[in-house]
């Protein structure tokens, strides 16, 4: 069974966090696991769950897709690891927000359950989201999705 509840006008804030771009074309579990070993051979350990902010850009008809990972941390975080990038605190929004409970596989109909929302109250959506990973095994999965718009 999938459930998607959607809301408007929320905030995605972050604190003690470290983002780093993900150039690659592997897997985004791949890739969290390896940037949050990564981070944890610094001695910084990680808190919450990891946060995967997609965006677009559209340049002479082509759409370029950028990915980069947020993890909030502890630890001593003056000393991360090359490549990753540290804030206080970040704060997205306001935001279309969609809670998704379902499998993983099904998680696009929360993205246009959002869309479809804004379309309806005549919400301008930013060409990016933000995407949180907050349980999953082999059944389903717990995820919510931002959605930044015009304020």
């Amino acid at each position: 069974m999938t459930e998607i509840k959607v809301q408007s006008e929320k905030f995605l804030i972050l604190n003690d966090s470290v983002s780093i771009m993900l150039n690659d074309n592997a897997e985004t579990d791949v890739l969290i696991g390896s940037s949050i070993s990564k981070l944890k051979a610094y001695g910084i350990s990680i808190r919450g769950p990891p946060i995967v902010w997609v965006g677009m850009k559209i340049t002479e008809s082509i759409v370029f897709l950028e990915r980069k990972l947020f993890l909030q941390c502890t630890g001593n975080l003056s000393k991360i690891p090359a490549g990753f990038e540290r804030k206080d605190t970040v704060k997205i929004g306001p935001c279309i927000y969609a809670r998704f409970i379902g499998r993983e596989e099904n998680l696009r109909y929360a993205f246009e359950k959002a869309s479809v929302y804004a379309f309806e109250n005549e919400i301008d959506l930013k060409k990016e989201n933000y995407t949180v990973y907050l349980e999953k095994d082999d059944i389903s999965a717990t995820i919510d999705i931002f959605i930044p718009h015009e304020g």
